[in-house]
């Protein structure tokens, strides 16, 4: 099977999306960093609770087949 040619403009557009991506983890990980920092681990409940109830969001949207 022979390997597809992937468009300059394409491959431009996922690179771009791909840096968002880890930009905003890297942004994430220090907030939670920073979070723990100063409220201890009760931030890190907090967070894994935000995380949990974006996950249960994502799953819901998912299933309805946004």
């Amino acid at each position: 099977m022979a390997a597809t040619q992937l468009d300059p403009a394409e491959a431009r557009s996922e690179a771009r999306i791909a840096a968002g991506l880890f930009l905003a983890v890297l942004v994430l990980i220090v907030i939670a960093a920073l979070a723990t920092a100063i409220w201890g681990l009760a931030a890190l409940t907090l967070i894994a609770l935000a995380g949990t109830v974006t996950m249960f969001g994502i799953l819901i949207a998912y299933a309805a087949g946004f």
